[in-house]
């Protein structure tokens, strides 16, 4: 299992709709134990937003938690290819954590291994933000392994 944190931004001027991405390049250091090889297979096994609040500043009128989204979806985008891999509605959102439920068990190897890809992340907020939204993505993974390269 491997976990990957990736930080992002949600703008205020996007209203009731936002849409925060990030595009990263393949060769970062935090991927290599994903893409080696002899990984056949690399699939989500959980996905969540976290927050640090700053309680001098909510980051909503009236609110201070994340409980202003509503619902999202996770993309990943790689060679002109888009994919879902992650949801969240409502019942989802926590104060600090936002937890999503996987779109199935596709296989990411290729998206990971290109030179670049993309995080994106958009959804609907219940409130409109009144300041960006700083959080990070964490996505742990199961990696698959060709037996016969296993131990090397």
């Amino acid at each position: 299992m491997k976990t990957r944190a990736i930080n992002l931004r949600i703008d205020p001027s996007m209203d009731l709709i936002f849409l925060c991405e990030v595009t990263l390049p393949g060769t970062l250091a935090c991927l290599a134990a994903l893409t080696r090889p002899g990984i056949t297979a690399v699939t989500l096994r959980q996905a969540h937003l976290e927050w640090q609040p700053d309680p001098a500043h909510p980051i909503g009128r009236g609110t201070s938690t994340l409980a202003a989204l509503e619902s999202g979806s996770c993309f990943l985008t790689a060679n002109t290819r888009k994919i879902p891999i992650a949801s969240f509605s409502a019942a989802d959102v926590h104060p600090t954590r936002v937890n999503m439920e996987l779109q199935g068990k596709p296989n990411l190897l290729e998206y990971l291994r290109s030179d670049w890809f993309t995080l994106e992340i958009s959804g609907t907020n219940r409130r409109r933000l009144t300041r960006p939204l700083g959080f990070s993505a964490v996505l742990e993974f199961d990696l698959q392994m060709n037996p016969e390269l296993a131990g090397m």
